[in-house]
């Protein structure tokens, strides 16, 4: 299943971002790891209102991993 703003990107986004997983990362943990990564950043980005893929910007992924997490991996204190 692809992520909502892959999805919502249309048919030849939702390709490469297949394509990309698929075909330049051989190792299956590897892409597995990355395609988690890529999923949890894009559902961090519409939690904080982003509503389209061409609205990601640099200081998106700045802010998302400098964010705290919890163990669960959603935002908010660890303490």
């Amino acid at each position: 299943m692809l992520p909502a703003l892959i999805a919502g990107a249309g048919d030849r986004a939702a390709l490469r971002f297949l394509e990309y997983f698929t075909v330049n990362i051989r190792n299956r943990n590897t892409r597995a790891a990355y395609a988690r990564a890529a999923a949890d950043f894009l559902q961090w980005c519409e939690g904080q209102g982003i509503d389209a893929l061409g609205r990601v910007q640099p200081v998106h992924l700045a802010a998302y991993t400098e964010a705290p997490f919890d163990i669960n991996g959603t935002e908010g204190k660890t303490e």
